[in-house]
């Protein structure tokens, strides 16, 4: 499998880099915030009109591979933007034929849907039939990133049936609650959503199979997030070792101090790797191929990028700790991309399953 990106990739990321860097502002991370909300909505338009909302729809050209690229930027940048989880949304609602000109409104920056699913071992939502080809939706999804912003949500469920369902639900429907959620990171928003007696009208719900696929896509993302972040605390740690002196040199030049810079450059490629290699699988659309990959991208860089962070945390020594350094954003929204989606823990009993 070919893990070497393109020069469109490089530069789609070097384009998105740069675009990230003159609209994250770390400060209102470090800041006492009153509850308002971290994503700007001329940020998110102007996101779309560059392409990064749609870009997983068909006609746009895009790939995962594109997206998880993007993605990575986003965790470089420690960027409070979900735009991971509104391309799958998107991609997801023009899969399953649902939600009428939603996906378009989406895509072109006027409205943010993204998806809600419980981690794995939480109960699903469960899905009822309603009148008139309505369904009803019930259940709770303790963690959910971006929806604290979003006007729409798309939700999967088990339907009447058991078979798979996704639906579109607006996030002020009736029966549809919304509850901030105090998370370790600290640059994203997170909220719990509940479902009681949600309606969900014909036309904005169907069976699919796209269901598993949308699951998988959001871990590969938070992976590549976390790798993203990985790669950013991996720079920061290497400019400080060159510039830190003790004992009259650089502490750079102690071998320890090389050897533990040299892991985590291991680590952040290990991670990149494996990211690389599930979106290719997201691409192909073979399933089985897509689970292993899946699995493997979440359980390896969700440990390699804890472990990055971790060492970049101890070469920085007694800086590290300070509120006004920006490392411990960096640690907080690793350790918090390591539990969404499933656990690494969670990811490796899978990847064993799928092999054995």
């Amino acid at each position: 499998m070919d893990l070497v990106i393109s020069d469109e990739q490089e530069a789609l990321a070097g384009t998105v880099r740069k675009w990230l860097a003159g609209r994250t502002d770390l400060a209102a991370a470090h800041a006492d915030r009153d509850g308002g909300p971290l994503v700007r909505p001329e940020d998110l338009r102007e996101a779309a009109g560059l392409g990064l909302v749609g870009l997983l729809r068909d006609g746009e050209g895009g790939t995962h591979a594109d997206l998880a690229l993007v993605v990575e930027e986003l965790g470089h940048a420690a960027s409070p933007l979900p735009l991971g989880q509104a391309a799958l949304a998107c991609r997801a609602l023009d899969d399953a034929g649902i939600g009428g000109g939603m996906a378009d409104r989406v895509a072109a920056g006027d409205a943010l849907a993204v998806p809600v699913l419980p981690d794995p071992g939480e109960e699903p939502f469960r899905a009822s039939s309603g009148p008139e080809g309505a369904l009803v939706l019930d259940g709770r999804a303790a963690f959910a990133a971006g929806t604290a912003d979003a006007g729409a949500l798309v939700a999967t469920a088990i339907g009447p049936g058991g078979a798979p369902v996704l639906a579109l639900v607006e996030a002020d429907a009736p029966g549809v609650a919304r509850t901030a959620r105090t998370t370790l990171d600290i640059t994203r928003d997170f909220a719990a959503v509940a479902m009681d007696g949600v309606r969900v009208p014909a036309g904005s719900w169907a069976e699919t199979e796209t269901v598993e696929g949308l699951a998988d896509g959001l871990a590969l993302h938070h992976a590549a997030d976390a790798a993203g972040a990985a790669e950013r605390l991996l720079s920061m740690t290497l400019r400080y070792v060159q510039e830190r002196r003790q004992f009259g040199r650089v502490i750079g030049g102690f071998q320890a101090v090389k050897h533990h810079c040299a892991d985590m450059a291991v680590d952040v490629e290990r991670a990149r790797v494996c990211v690389r290699a599930g979106a290719r699988a997201l691409d192909a659309g073979d399933p089985a191929a897509r689970r292993l990959r899946i699995a493997e991208a979440a359980a390896v860089a969700g440990e390699a990028c804890s472990r990055v962070a971790g060492t970049a945390l101890q070469l920085h020594g007694g800086m590290g700790f300070t509120w006004e350094h920006d490392l411990h954003l960096y640690l907080r929204r690793i350790k918090t991309g390591e539990l969404l989606g499933g656990t690494p823990r969670y990811h490796y009993a899978r990847l064993m399953e799928l092999v054995g």
